[in-house]
């Protein structure tokens, strides 16, 4: 667990250091959170910004945080990026995250 920390604080770290304010919201899902993962389970982040103008440059920007931690740890990180007031949407996904999420 607490290499799974130091895996998680180093990644939102370095996203706070990436947005800044933008930064609304981070979560952690999935098996990590539930604590029913493997060794080499990835870990599932939903990235929650402010102002979300290109979801795809975004996406390529965490992933360049990601690739960053994969090379260093190994830790594979799966993160998305989404507008703030997608969290409180009605969808599969994000009652999945409100329901099981960690807020890192």
């Amino acid at each position: 667990m607490a290499a799974m920390d130091s895996i998680l604080d180093r990644f939102r770290a370095d996203l706070d250091r990436l947005y800044g304010p933008r930064l609304a919201r981070v979560v952690l899902f999935g098996s990590r959170a539930r604590g029913d993962a493997r060794p080499d389970s990835d870990y599932d982040v939903a990235v929650f910004l402010s102002d979300l103008n290109d979801r795809w440059d975004e996406v390529d920007r965490i992933a360049g945080v990601a690739a960053n931690l994969l090379d260093e740890t190994g830790a594979v990180i799966h993160a998305m990026p989404y507008r703030i007031d997608a969290y409180a949407e009605r969808t599969p996904l994000m009652h999945e995250i409100r329901r099981e999420g960690r807020e890192l």
